[in-house]
């Protein structure tokens, strides 16, 4: 089925139940009686296109061409990736411990104890990703959209570093599960966790997609906007005296822009990843640049770095 404008989201529910939990995640109500893909996104101020990204990826259709998203869609996105938090955490992971608590009552064996800690341990690894996506990444980019200053010294790029797609870890639980795991004979049990699983996982791979496809680059966009903003002459070679950086600052400068991560500027220059984090803070408020590509121009125009023939 092809998702266009005019199809009615009845039908697209009809033939794809899923799409029920996109509904829910965007802030829009089941009862939408004969209503379009226009009508329904006109009465939420939700770009229709937008809609339609989300709607081809729960129905496992590749994304389609869509129009230059702007600042609303991030919102959007933003919206969007908040209520799957809250509805892995409170629906999804619960139901998941569930499962591997009967499973842990009912076999006493080295194999339920494993599967045990691999979840856990999984768990507080979403956990983690979550609340760090809530706290400084989703705050950062909801204030690039406004315009506004964010409150701290960031960039898409740390998200990058850091980002990766949490879906990865549940292949070896269900391997686990499929391979080698006797559970007493209980099969349906073993049915009702792997069903779990691969929702979840399906769930997952979306929220994955939306970051990496649609709000990332669209992220990246207004960094280089706020870049391009800059008057050429805004940076002068005299500002290094101006902003005053310590020879730390400096090589730490020089070795984020050199592509490494804050761990490993922190491990090469024997200091912790916060210290690197500070001191990055420090010259983002010195220099008055954010992001990484501004710091770019400002290290060039200020010789602390040099661009080489390859």
């Amino acid at each position: 089925m092809r998702l266009e404008r005019h199809n009615k989201i009845a039908t697209i529910v009809s033939s794809d139940f899923k799409q029920v939990l996109l509904l829910e995640h965007l802030g829009i109500s089941l009862v939408v009686g004969e209503k379009t893909v226009q009508e329904v996104c006109d009465e939420n101020h939700i770009n229709p296109d937008l809609y339609l990204c989300f709607a081809s990826l729960f129905h496992n259709q590749p994304l389609p061409q869509v129009p230059h998203f702007n600042e609303n869609d991030v919102q959007t996105m933003v919206r969007y990736l908040q209520n799957s938090h809250r509805y892995y955490q409170t629906e999804r992971i619960p139901k998941l411990q569930n499962y591997i608590q009967i499973l842990s009552q009912q076999n006493q064996s080295q194999g339920s104890k494993l599967l045990e800690n691999f979840v856990q341990n999984y768990i507080n690894e979403i956990t983690e990703h979550f609340e760090y996506e809530n706290n400084v990444v989703f705050p950062y980019m909801l204030s690039l959209a406004s315009h506004q200053a964010p409150d701290s010294a960031y960039s898409v790029i740390d998200y990058k570093e850091q980002h990766h797609n949490i879906d990865e870890a549940l292949a070896d639980i269900k391997g686990l599960l499929v391979k080698y795991l006797p559970i007493n004979e209980d099969e349906k049990l073993r049915r009702k966790l792997l069903n779990c699983l691969f929702d979840l996982e399906h769930d997952l791979i979306i929220h994955s997609q939306i970051e990496d496809h649609l709000l990332i680059p669209l992220v990246e966009k207004f960094e280089a906007n706020e870049l391009n903003a800059l008057p050429n002459n805004n940076v002068q070679i005299e500002d290094k005296k101006n902003a005053n950086l310590s020879e730390r600052e400096i090589a730490v400068l020089r070795l984020l822009l050199e592509g490494f991560s804050n761990k490993e500027v922190a491990d090469k220059l024997h200091i912790s990843t916060h210290t690197v984090i500070s001191h990055r803070k420090n010259i983002t408020q010195k220099i008055g640049i954010k992001s990484l590509a501004g710091l770019t121009i400002y290290a060039l125009q200020n010789n602390l770095i040099q661009l080489t023939q390859p």
